[in-house]
């Protein structure tokens, strides 16, 4: 696995959220043990549009970046997911949110194989 296909696969597991978001919003907001409601399933929509972003941007990464690839993975692939993964665990600790496996350990999975295929 390169880190092209990294960033593609990161673009896919952002897209996957949309359309949950979109499709069964009930299972995500389950994940969570909250209750759905027309305005956290507006916020929810809302937040899809962030999450498709970033799926496009995770898809042209390899494009743009060129040769500069690697400092990218390592700002994009191991920094932002760190920072995602630090506000999950600070939610989790104040019992906003229940621990979703789904959700964190696969961006967990995203942070080391971006960090061992960046210093490659």
């Amino acid at each position: 696995m390169t880190l092209t296909h990294l960033f593609k696969a990161q673009a896919i597991f952002a897209w996957l959220w949309v359309v949950m978001i979109w499709v069964a919003p009930e299972v995500v907001i389950q994940r969570g043990d909250w209750e759905l409601t027309p305005n956290i399933q507006t916020m929810f929509e809302i937040l899809s549009v962030p999450f498709l972003t970033l799926g496009v941007i995770s898809w042209m990464i390899p494009t743009w970046a060129g040769e500069n690839l690697r400092q990218v993975g390592m700002v994009a692939g191991v920094g932002l997911n760190a920072v995602f993964v630090a506000v999950t665990m600070y939610h989790v600790s104040i019992e906003a949110v229940m621990f979703d496996p789904f959700n964190t350990i696969p961006i967990v999975i995203f942070m080391a194989l971006f960090f061992w295929k960046s210093r490659a």
